[in-house]
């Protein structure tokens, strides 16, 4: 059983694996983890640089679709001289850039198989999207008062756009917000550009790709509630059918206790046992 496991923003592999550490002694020992790093350079998160050696890493800083495309040509990298993989796990930006990656997939090719056959999405922020034309179709019919609108990320500006911007916009600001203390950049920088830089969040009822393979999403009791939402949010794109929610008491990170480690191991297990068997 090979995973790929991306790394979360403004940390790197050797973060990854530590944080993993407690899941890890209750899995399987067949499962082998293979830890892809992030090509961006970017300040630490918060409480990292005391304690783990850089480079400090993200798949992206701008959340364009530019560097969002760049992200995605390196996982797909990956998966050509890297694997197969029979499964992802990603923590936060990394489980955002992998669903966008898979998600991609699906939408590119529907009659063929995901590359993997299960996906595990911790602490997910808003799943941000490279593709033009579902920006084109988003911003693009925007009037110049509605993209000084989105531009303002002020409240009572971004009730008055248009839905699904409007939603769009909420869960973008949200999830800048959450990541303001790494990327240290007020909105003004993401979002005083042309429309097709902006970045831009995939909703489920906009975006028709699903993913057809058993998930599990999870994320902290005490994050903040848009990073909650968001990742509620990311498991709209999977089949109710395989999909598994687990919330635990660490803050934005993955479990710690032996009790939530050892149960997030069990829907992992469940997870995979449901990959194995929708082969069948």
């Amino acid at each position: 059983m090979k995973i790929l496991c991306l790394h979360g923003f403004g940390t790197n592999p050797g973060v990854m694996k530590r944080q993993m550490s407690p899941l890890i002694k209750h899995c399987d020992p067949t499962w082998q983890f293979h830890f892809l790093a992030g090509k961006v350079e970017c300040p630490a998160a918060p409480g990292v640089a005391g304690a783990f050696p850089g480079p400090y890493l993200c798949w992206s800083l701008d959340f364009d679709a530019l560097t969002t495309r760049a992200a995605l040509d390196l996982i797909h990298e990956a998966f050509q001289s890297e694997g197969p993989f029979d499964g992802v796990f990603g923590f936060s930006q990394g489980a955002s850039i992998i669903a966008t990656y898979l998600l991609e997939q699906a939408d590119l090719y529907p009659d063929r198989p995901l590359p993997v056959r299960f996906g595990i999405f911790c602490c997910s922020p808003p799943i941000v999207t490279a593709d033009q034309a579902y920006i084109q179709n988003l911003y693009g019919t925007l009037s110049a008062e509605d993209i000084q609108r989105l531009r303002s990320a002020e409240d009572d500006q971004i009730a008055q756009l248009p839905d699904p911007v409007r939603r769009a916009a909420i869960m973008l600001l949200g999830g800048l917000a959450a990541t303001e203390p790494v990327h240290g950049k007020p909105y003004s920088h993401f979002l005083d550009r042309p429309s097709s830089e902006i970045p831009c969040v995939a909703l489920p009822d906009q975006y028709a790709a699903r993913l057809s393979i058993p998930t599990l999403h999870v994320y902290g009791k005490d994050d903040p509630l848009s990073m909650q939402e968001a990742s509620i949010l990311n498991g709209s794109f999977c089949d109710p059918r395989w999909r598994k929610f687990f919330k635990h008491s660490a803050i934005h990170n993955l479990p710690r206790s032996p009790t939530e480690a050892k149960e997030m191991v069990s829907l992992m297990e469940w997870v995979i046992s449901q990959s194995q068997r929708s082969r069948l």
